[in-house]
């Protein structure tokens, strides 16, 4: 199946029970935000845009059980069919094939914005227009996730992912697993738009500059320190004055 197919990304996901179990943290994390929000809300429809959607499992997860109005931006075409296919019939559901850098439009348009596992996916210099963006908009949160990629957490997710043949760990070569595994990312190629080198806790500092950070999530339970939490989420809301 070529790599790029949405089915196969799903199949990835779901490697094994430990890969399934991490990957649906970050969904888990999800629903408490939005149940959050609903409440406060008094159950009003949300309306959430997802940067990065995929093939739209967060609204799938979503959708029965909130009101909400859905929006996905994914670059991918076939994520994109993938996710039409699945939920196109649905009036509350909509994706848009493009990049977020192209359609910032959107976020004035919704309450939630939300990022799962994709700003890392992200050239940072977008990511701080992009977050800048979301703090001077009229939403009422922000939440994230992102991989966790220096300190003992790289260290354990590389072997781990060697020893049961996922493939997260090929993108390294073992010297950048030891680098990165003792916060030396200088000796580490520049991140880019990969895992390799990327720092949760530079994202952080810009995500603090523009919005109030009221709390961060850890892998795969709150009480795990971070330095071994395998993703770091952030729930954030905008700082008053800056809209």
């Amino acid at each position: 199946m070529p790599r790029k197919d949405a089915r196969w990304y799903e199949e990835r996901l779901n490697h094994s029970p430990v890969t399934r179990f991490l990957h649906s943290v970050r969904y888990r994390n999800l629903l408490g935000v939005v149940e959050a929000l609903s409440g406060f809300r008094g159950g009003k429809p949300i309306r959430i845009l997802d940067i990065g959607s995929g093939t739209a499992h967060a609204f799938a997860l979503l959708d029965p059980r909130f009101a909400i109005d859905y929006i996905g931006v994914e670059k991918r075409g076939k994520f994109c069919s993938l996710a039409e296919e699945r939920h196109g019939g649905r009036p509350n559901f909509r994706v848009v094939r493009d990049l977020i850098g192209n359609r910032l439009d959107l976020i004035g348009e919704v309450d939630l914005v939300v990022a799962l596992e994709t700003l890392e996916h992200i050239p940072e210099d977008q990511v701080a227009v992009l977050v800048e963006h979301i703090g001077r908009a009229e939403i009422e949160g922000f939440y994230c996730t992102v991989p966790n990629e220096i300190g003992p957490a790289i260290a354990i997710k590389n072997l781990g992912s060697a020893m049961i043949g996922y493939q997260r760990h090929r993108e390294y070569s073992w010297l950048d697993t030891f680098h990165a595994a003792t916060y030396r990312l200088d000796k580490v190629a520049p991140h880019g738009t990969g895992h390799k080198g990327f720092d949760w806790r530079a994202l952080q500092g810009v995500i603090a500059a523009h919005l109030d950070i009221q709390a961060t999530h850890r892998s795969p339970y709150g009480w795990v320190p971070r330095a071994v939490s395998p993703s770091i989420g952030f729930y954030c809301t905008p700082r008053p004055g800056l809209q």
